[in-house]
């Protein structure tokens, strides 16, 4: 782990741990933190057992594996110190993205076809998504009504 780096977990035992590369040192996007938090959170006992939980982030340079004096952690097991900046995912979902290379010839056929996305834009849409579901579970099951009667 680089010192630009973030380090994510989550306090369940036996959660995995995401490390966010960040070579360039800059600052790391909110969605890709949420996302990050989202995979932690999938690879972690709260997918077994179907439960939403916090995880958190901190910077590389507050984890370290070497206990204060007098004290013992084991195997596999950190320190954090300072400060915990939490994220709360909305939801438990996982999912896959294959990625290939395209040949040189290929590429003129494609031009186009991947459409870089607004973060911002697509969180807030995850984020109104997520709150109508909340907010109006009886309203879809009353449409899922509808459809079987029809």
């Amino acid at each position: 782990m680089d010192k630009t780096d973030l380090f994510m977990h989550s306090e369940q035992h036996g959660a995995a741990t995401v490390i966010i590369k960040n070579p360039a040192g800059g600052e790391v996007p909110h969605l890709s933190i949420h996302e990050a938090a989202t995979f932690e959170l999938c690879h972690s006992p709260a997918w077994d057992n179907n439960v939403l939980a916090q995880v958190y982030w901190v910077h590389a340079s507050q984890v370290s594996k070497t206990p204060p004096t007098g004290m013992f952690i084991g195997t596999g097991s950190f320190i954090i110190r300072g400060k915990r900046n939490f994220v709360a995912p909305k939801s438990l979902i996982l999912g896959q993205t294959l990625m290939f290379c395209l040949n040189e010839e290929s590429l003129g056929n494609h031009m186009g076809d991947r459409k870089p996305r607004e973060e911002l834009t697509d969180l807030h849409k995850l984020s109104e998504m997520e709150d109508e579901e909340q907010a109006n579970p009886e309203e879809k099951t009353a449409e899922e009504g509808k459809d079987l009667k029809s």
